[in-house]
């Protein structure tokens, strides 16, 4: 944690509801009375909402209060945004329209804070919430359910890399909110895409036998290298497109499902259409 506390700061207070929220200038830029932002947000204490946030988003600073010059932690604007990101209460929601609406744009008034193009505001109303982070992650454990116990932590980290990767985010909650239908389907659709269910081989590379017997199948790709790679292919995989899995899983029901699995592709697709309600309720609501 940083020592910022330099010199005694002028205090620019703000009201959200009956909850006072301290802020200040500090070389120009917002910081804001950590103790202030967690009861706004419902934390037990400020050092629930901390303890997580980078060693440079956070600091101590002498706060001139009624009471004489204190000694207080506080966050900057990247901490704030991380820990309304992070909060799982109801009031995150309204918490940070207050912020980005009218505590901001204040301090660009009363200071010398310039954020021309309006970054936190953009950053914060163009992300999902944690509602939807949440579908996400239920999306994620659906996934994962039908593995053995000692795999799904493993195979749940893969899909959050491939689903990082994709969406070139360090972390769910930093998906962009125009995203979260792609990244609904992108999960959803995660195994067939990556082809989860083809063993790895433990990393190894099989040969193609000469004379193959009549089931026999594999898949011949690149690995990160280039180098060719050989992988058996099992007879429960399936090439096909979107139109004919459903087709042959649903119409023709020549593709052998058990009930059991037909149970699971259910409960994937009434999550992933809860998951699209959320994204066009909450584009709805922002309009």
């Amino acid at each position: 944690m940083s020592d910022i506390s330099t010199a005694t700061s002028n205090v620019i207070p703000f009201k959200f509801g009956k909850q006072q929220v301290r802020t200040l200038l500090i070389d120009d830029q917002p910081w804001f009375v950590a103790a202030d932002v967690s009861s706004a947000l419902e934390y037990r204490i400020a050092g629930d909402m901390t303890r997580n946030l980078d060693e440079d988003e956070k600091g101590t600073q002498i706060v001139r209060t009624p009471g004489g010059d204190q000694e207080m932690l506080v966050i900057n604007e990247s901490g704030l945004y991380s820990a309304i990101l992070r909060s799982r209460k109801a009031e995150a929601k309204r918490f940070k329209k207050w912020v980005t609406a009218e505590v901001l744009p204040a301090i660009r008034k009363q200071g010398s804070y310039q954020d021309s193009s309006n970054r936190m505001k953009t950053l914060m109303d163009d992300l999902v919430d944690m509602t939807e982070t949440n579908a996400l992650k239920g999306l994620a454990r659906h996934k994962v359910a039908h593995l053995p116990a000692s795999i799904q932590r493993s195979a749940s980290a893969r899909i959050y890399s491939a689903v990082h990767t994709r969406f070139n985010v360090p972390r769910l909650e930093l998906i962009p909110a125009s995203q979260f239908e792609s990244a609904c389907n992108f999960i959803a659709a995660y195994a067939v895409l990556e082809g989860e269910f083809i063993p790895k081989g433990q990393g190894k590379s099989f040969d193609i036998p000469d004379k193959l017997g009549e089931c026999e199948r594999y898949l011949v790709s690149a690995d990160h290298h280039g180098n060719r790679q050989v992988t058996p292919v099992p007879m429960g995989a399936f090439v096909l497109t979107r139109q004919q899995f459903m087709q042959s899983m649903l119409v023709d029901r020549d593709m052998p499902v058990s009930t059991a699995e037909m149970f699971e592709f259910v409960a994937l697709a009434t999550e992933n259409l809860r998951c699209r309600f959320l994204f066009q309720a909450a584009r709805r609501d922002a309009a």
